[in-house]
């Protein structure tokens, strides 16, 4: 926080509560239905409502600044197309210094024009006001609505129509131009009552980021509401709504003429009214997190405005409820994290239950890769003029059908926010300090949280201080791929076939498949971009069983039931087959499923995907005892598989901040340009000749050092008997000079090496291994996990441990022959003995 005038902190550690800070410059006049906007560089503007007491109120159209580090206003004097008075309406902050405003009231029973306002105050010595010119239909004239940013769209729901109370949904794209309204018809039955006088503001963190929440409101019947519903945007372009769960704590007493505010993950509602004018009402907490409510200090207005800075949370003017005739002028704040701690700490709510993920997962609109300023745009739709017509009765579908998948951009926070402000700087990718582990005997849903540090592997690997953190292809109902995924994709129910060498698809379909795989592949790129949420899974190595079961614990990429394709990626980072003994399932239902959503499903290359490798680890001995082909045909399944595999990408990055890869970076990959100019088909260079296919070699073989204290590039003895050098291991300070020189990234995460927790942190935090598999080859006992990064780029594994095998899962042939590569070194402080377990240097 910046050093300013002295203020209150929000009462004592004891007592947190609102207190009313000191004002100073030229004040606003107490007022009430105004808005109050952050718009960055502790910069606030309030805009317009009403002044006067009881009977003699007058709308203003008064806009004023204020320096939330100093307490300091000032009116703005701003140039240009100036708004008309106004109260009851919405304002949102759509860039740096730049805001809008939509609707209102101005008195006597008329509504504001439907007009969109800009307020550029870039330069503070020249604001300016301008009318957006808007094409088309618009959501028409309205009041007590709301109006929220999410990048790159304006979305503005509910209000009063001046005949109705409405539960429509309006969105403006602030990257297209022209500018158009286009009204959203959301799937489903379910959806929120038509309001007026309700919150809404954008979840930036946590499971529900990206998604616009809406609590309370009255309803025409003047009914005062307490429900809570997330609206969000699915991939392919499909809105729907979703009704927040609530597990623990006392629900928010009804009400409306409110506030809200997100802090992090959670929803702040601030003041309000209900039934009773003279009652106030406690500031409700809702965590999307553990899906609990808890009650604060109550600000005891309503018809104010808020908004928040770092910890703070601020309230101004309104009605007081010991005096509802006259409005105030009062600024107030609230320590908000200390309140929390304290009611945390007196008991006041317990922790919640475990928060589902899918409760409120789903997409967000995405953006480009930066924000066209507004004002800049309009200068391109200058050429469009006249005011745009009223809403038409019916509703539509956005024009144009549902938006085409977005391409990926840099993006932690979601977007500026209404009341949080612009958040320009690069947020952190970060791991979650809990693991969800599933507990069952074999097929069940019990699936409980655990403290990371708590895992028998990990929690030694690094102390907690150091963490650091598209639609389907349509085809034929008999195409092969829509066969595979019919009878391959049983989470629940899948059990190897009895006789061992036979296939669910004959040569010809697996040759099929491969086709139309080699086909998807061809067209994408060689890196990667990709967006979250997304999960990402490490080796499987044909062991199918803990492939279902991970689809079983933590939902499949599938749109029926127990799916999420909807509103998630999937990444496999490459190992799909050989040693298991159901390489074929796994790699016929991966391809299968990328064939089926090319934009969703993603794969990526590991050594075994390989024809060198992958003929001497099981693969191609499967192909010919379960398809009777013989592989050295060039146009046997084994061979067209291997091709495909010399299209597949070897590497993806997600939202900029992740990169994704099989093995590592060893000692030769030192950029991803590097990686994105390698030409496909890809071969491998069994012993690397040049610098080109040494990069190859580190890409797809290469693994960090045992620990982080090993720097440098040194011997991998493990898979380099011989010493050859051909093969690496990688120190910390190589992570740390790649992610420097390839900024905006900050993690890699890699598959390629057994680890014992599923998942396992190197570098401070800054690299993670993944491992899918459990019981590896039926030697270590390890755990699989797979990694959910969800939409504010939390990594939260998600862990299977082994379960008694009633079939035979590997290649017995291949485990004599050729055991399979030990786990990753225990953590040193296990071989040192208890004393040391709890030491801080892992």
């Amino acid at each position: 926080m910046s050093q300013g005038a002295p203020r209150g902190r929000g009462g004592t550690a004891a007592r947190p509560d609102y207190v009313k800070e000191p004002q100073q410059g030229d004040c606003p006049s107490p007022r009430f239905g105004h808005t109050s906007t952050f718009v960055g560089d502790h910069r606030v503007v309030l805009f317009g409502g009403a002044t006067g007491d009881s009977g003699r109120y007058t709308i203003t159209a008064d806009a004023f600044m204020l320096n939330s580090s100093t307490n300091t206003w000032s009116r703005i004097q701003a140039e240009g197309t100036l708004p008309f008075a106004r109260a009851a309406h919405a304002a949102a902050c759509v860039d740096h210094s730049q805001m809008v405003i939509y609707g209102g009231a101005t008195g006597g029973g008329s509504l504001s024009s439907d007009e969109l306002y800009l307020l550029d105050i870039r330069n503070e010595e020249r604001c300016q006001w301008m009318s957006v010119p808007v094409l088309g239909t618009t959501p028409g004239r309205r009041y007590g609505h709301t109006m929220i940013f999410n990048k790159p769209l304006l979305i503005v729901f509910g209000g009063n129509n001046g005949q109705q109370a409405e539960c429509d949904i309006w969105v403006l794209d602030v990257e297209r131009s022209p500018f158009q309204w286009a009204e959203v018809t959301v799937m489903g039955k379910r959806e929120p009552t038509p309001r007026v006088y309700h919150s809404a503001e954008v979840c930036r963190d946590g499971p529900a980021a990206g998604m616009m929440v809406v609590f309370g409101g009255r309803t025409a019947e003047n009914k005062s509401l307490k429900d809570t519903w997330g609206l969000r945007q699915h991939r392919d372009g499909r809105w729907d709504w979703v009704e927040a769960p609530a597990k623990r704590g006392p629900p928010p007493e009804p009400r409306f003429q409110h506030s809200c505010v997100f802090l992090e993950s959670k929803l702040l509602i601030i003041g309000g009214r209900g039934a009773e004018v003279n009652k106030p009402l406690p500031t409700a907490v809702y965590d999307t997190e553990s899906c609990e409510w808890r009650n604060l200090a109550s600000v005891q207005r309503f018809r104010h405005s808020s908004w928040g800075t770092g910890e703070l949370l601020f309230a101004y003017g309104g009605f007081d409820h010991k005096n509802p005739s006259a409005p105030t002028a009062d600024l107030q704040v609230m320590d908000i994290e200390l309140a929390i701690r304290s009611a945390m700490s007196a008991g006041v709510s317990q922790s919640g239950d475990e928060a589902s993920d899918a409760a409120v997962s789903g997409d967000s609109p995405g953006a480009g890769e930066q924000l066209q300023q507004l004002g800049s745009a309009l200068d391109v739709a200058a050429a469009y003029s006249g005011n745009a017509p009223s809403r038409g009765s019916s509703a539509r579908q956005v024009e144009g059908g549902p938006r085409p998948a977005t391409p990926p951009r840099s993006r932690v926070l979601a977007g500026p926010s209404a009341s949080r402000g612009v958040d320009t700087s690069s947020g952190n990718v970060k791991v979650s300090p809990e693991v969800f582990v599933s507990l069952e005997k074999d097929f069940t849903h019990l699936v409980k949280k655990v403290a990371i540090e708590t895992l028998e592997e990990e929690g030694r690997k690094i102390h907690s201080t150091n963490v650091m953190a598209n639609i389907a292809i349509s085809g034929g109902d008999e195409d092969v791929h829509t066969k595979c995924i019919a009878n391959l994709l049983l989470p629940t129910s899948w059990q190897p076939d009895s006789n061992p060498n036979t296939f669910l698809l004959n040569a010809a379909e697996v040759s099929r498949l491969c086709d139309l795989c080699h086909e998807v592949l061809k067209s994408q790129d060689m890196v990667l971009r990709l967006r979250a949420p997304i999960k990402v899974y490490g080796d499987i190595h044909g062991q199918y069983l803990d492939l279902m079961r991970l689809f079983a614990r933590y939902k499949a990429p599938t749109d029926g039931e127990g799916g999420d394709i909807d509103s998630m990626d999937y990444l496999f980072l490459g190992d799909f087959v050989d040693r298991g003994a159901f390489s074929l399932e796994t790699v016929c239902l991966l391809f299968s499923l990328k064939v089926r959503y090319p934009s969703q499903i993603h794969l990526i290359r590991g050594n075994h995907e390989d024809p060198t490798i992958n003929a001497i680890y099981g693969f191609r001995d499967e192909c010919r005892r379960r398809l009777g082909e013989e592989p050295e045909d060039p146009e046997s399944c084994w061979n067209k598989f291997n091709r495909a595999f010399e299209m597949l990408p070897v590497g993806a990055v997600i939202e900029d901040k992740i990169l994704c890869l099989h093995g590592g970076i060893g000692g030769s990959v030192s950029t991803i340009a590097e990686i994105t100019s390698m030409q496909r088909p890809l071969h491998v260079a069994q012993i690397p000749q040049t610098p080109f296919e040494q990069r190859i070699t580190d890409l797809l073989w290469s693994d960090p050092s045992d620990n982080d204290s090993i720097s440098g590039v040194t011997l991998n003895e493990t898979r380099d008997p011989d010493g050859t050098g051909r093969i690496v291991k990688f120190g910390p300070d190589r992570v740390e000079s790649f992610l420097e020189k390839n900024k905006p990234l900050s993690m890699i995460i890699r598959a390629h090496e057994c680890v014992m927790d599923g998942f396992e942190r190197f570098a401070n935090g800054r690299l993670i291994t993944v491992f899918s598999a459990t019981d590896y080859c039926g030697h270590h006992k390890n755990a699989g996990a797979l990694l959910f990064v969800r939409r504010d780029l939390t990594i939260v594994p998600k862990l299977i441990y082994p379960v008694e095998r009633t079939a035979t899962m590997w290649d017995p042939m291949v485990m004599q022959q050729r055991p399979p590569t030990p786990p990753r070194p225990v953590p040193r402080a296990r071989k040192l003995g208890e004393e040391e377990s709890g030491s801080n240097d892992w």
